[in-house]
């Protein structure tokens, strides 16, 4: 009888309570898919809220409202202000950053938004070349800006040479010892254009350098694994019928790849191997033949390219004093009471590397 008096009083409030839950519908509120944030001088940067518009015909138009402060929530209150209807972040897909605002420190928008319930983390984020405002006020595809630009990000990651990049990834890195973080560069090319034009890489949360398009490849050999991704390798040059020397190139195609970080702590200076496994498709050949001694070149040109390459990047990382690679991490788990202060100062400036690349081409594809 307890039991079901306990059940009854349980139903009553139950019933009460859902009674003070306001309900919003969703036509008399904007919700932003993407976000953007320029620096506008003297301490103040300047937010744009980006949300969809739908009209009686179905049709998506990209609505927009932006205001200046002096950090994200003073931003946030004064978008509110403006808006004829509440904004609301849970379908928040994308944040873009100015360049010139990502060079002075990012880290209170990263911050703000982690701390934010609606928001998830896994959020793109990205840098643009000009002004993140600019951009985003764009007309790209059917669907909304937002989720262009979001699918841009993720089709590069899972398709192309974009390594996995999001709020959840950037946050952990920041405050990670041992590794910096990265996030993807974006570009408008016109009113109904982006592409990803590089992989910025940051010292704590200020940017520092680009990696551009061309050498992202070799990048995302280092600090993630491929599912799919394309690199040219030019081979010499060789004469046609009419004995006209041309430029022989092999478009590979990336099926697999996996990179492991070995690391002889007992060495002085500490030498640290990274060792990188790739096996393709050879999708075009501009050459005569595709003999089984052609596969072979292509296979050592290969990895002359990735070794050359990927050494370059390694250098150019140790000068600048940054590590995306996560070097520190691994040299962390093999010495008991290890001092990352020690590692920063003297140890890893001295670090000397290799790159073992090991390619193996699985079959040829379409012969010209």
């Amino acid at each position: 009888m307890k039991g079901r008096y306990f059940i009854l009083s349980l139903l009553i409030c139950t019933m009460f309570l859902s009674g003070c839950v306001e309900r919003e519908i969703i036509d008399d509120l904007y919700i932003e898919t993407g976000k953007a944030f320029d620096y506008e001088g003297e301490n103040k940067i300047r937010g744009t809220a980006l949300f969809p518009i739908y009209l009686a015909d179905k049709s998506i138009q990209n609505g927009t409202l932006s205001a200046e402060a002096s950090s994200t929530r003073e931003v946030l209150e004064k978008l509110e202000r403006r808006s004829q209807q509440p904004l609301v972040r849970g379908g928040l897909d994308i944040v873009l950053i100015g360049e010139e605002l990502a060079r002075k420190g990012i880290i209170d928008i990263g911050d703000s938004l982690q701390r934010d319930a609606s928001v998830g983390a896994r959020l793109y984020l990205t840098v643009t070349e000009g002004e993140a405002g600019e951009l985003i006020k764009g007309n790209y595809g059917l669907r909304g800006n937002g989720t262009y630009l979001s699918n841009l990000i993720h089709h590069n990651i899972t398709r192309r040479e974009l390594p996995e990049t999001n709020l959840h990834l950037f946050i952990y890195d920041y405050f990670q010892e041992g590794q910096t973080p990265y996030l993807p560069i974006l570009k408008q090319l016109s009113n109904e254009s982006v592409a990803i034009t590089g992989i910025a890489l940051f010292d704590k949360d200020k940017m520092v350098e680009k990696i551009p398009a061309k050498d992202m490849f070799f990048f995302k050999l280092l600090v993630d694994k491929f599912a799919e991704g394309s690199h040219v390798i030019k081979m010499g040059k060789e004469k046609s019928k009419g004995h006209v020397e041309k430029s022989v190139e092999a478009s590979v195609t990336s099926l697999i790849s996996k990179s492991k970080i070995i690391i002889n702590h007992k060495s002085s200076p500490v030498e640290v191997t990274v060792r990188v496994k790739i096996r393709g498709i050879i999708r075009e050949y501009t050459g005569k033949n595709l003999t089984p001694d052609k596969v072979i070149e292509v296979e050592k040109a290969m990895k002359k390219d990735i070794e050359e390459n990927c050494m370059n990047m390694l250098k150019e990382f140790q000068e600048l004093g940054i590590d995306p690679v996560g070097i520190g991490q691994y040299q962390k788990h093999g010495i008991r009471g290890f001092d990352f202060k020690e590692w920063e100062d003297s140890i890893y400036p001295q670090v000397k590397f290799k790159v073992d690349a090991r390619v193996h081409i699985l079959e040829a594809g379409t012969v010209e």
